[in-house]
């Protein structure tokens, strides 16, 4: 089952968008993106994670679209709701990212001692192998566990836009139709059985058949 990922985190992290604001509003929509980087808050939400006004949010994702960092389309109405938008983070576009600083040789590092020295060491003195794991290898056992721990993190508290967002990849083409047209409790039912990991293909399946059925002309 597919969870918020923490790649596209990353990728807005390395954005250069020109602006505080625009950088703290890009990290925030990247933390609902799945792992193909689409996503869809309301603005609402986007201004309450940013601690910005609604218009602002609005200017400074009119400015991030035209950076060509992200792009949006609006989503299917439902009865009785403002369209929100359905947003696209370019993360395989060719916008300005912040190239990482090259990291400094370490003062530690030493000459190799040669194969043509003539001195021999004494036994005791001489290099063992080392039964302790290479920082390397230490490195990507922590980088390992961090990912884990967000990816635990990001499933827990993950919004109901992302939830409902698997949902309609998994219908189809037609995901956002059949959504908009379910009730609120049954699609509060389907999102929830989502969430936990209980809407298996019969379920949702049963769920559609019943959205289709009541839309069929009599």
């Amino acid at each position: 089952m597919a969870v918020v990922s923490w790649q596209a985190t990353e990728w807005a992290r390395r954005q250069v968008t020109g602006s505080k604001a625009r950088k703290v509003l890009l990290l925030a929509i990247a933390t609902y993106a799945d792992e193909n980087g689409f996503c869809w808050p309301a603005q609402e939400t986007l201004a309450k994670d940013t601690e910005m006004s609604v218009d602002t949010v609005q200017r400074q994702l009119k400015i991030l679209e035209n950076q060509k960092t992200l792009t949006r389309e609006h989503m299917p109405k439902r009865r009785g709701q403002w369209r929100g938008y359905c947003y696209r983070l370019n993360m395989g576009s060719n916008v300005m990212v912040a190239a990482p600083k090259p990291e400094k040789p370490s003062a530690r590092m030493r000459p190799a001692h040669t194969a043509s020295s003539t001195e021999t060491e004494p036994h005791s003195l001489r290099h063992k192998p080392s039964i302790e794991p290479s920082p390397e290898t230490s490195m990507g056992h922590t980088s390992t566990g961090i990912v884990r721990r967000q990816a635990a993190f990001q499933r827990k508290y993950e919004g109901i836009e992302i939830v409902q967002h698997r949902v309609a990849s998994r219908i189809g083409s037609d995901g956002w139709l059949i959504l908009g047209e379910m009730s609120d409790s049954e699609l509060a039912r389907v999102s929830g059985l989502e969430r936990h990991g209980e809407l298996d293909d019969e379920k949702l399946a049963e769920a559609v058949l019943r959205v289709r059925v009541t839309k069929r002309p009599t």
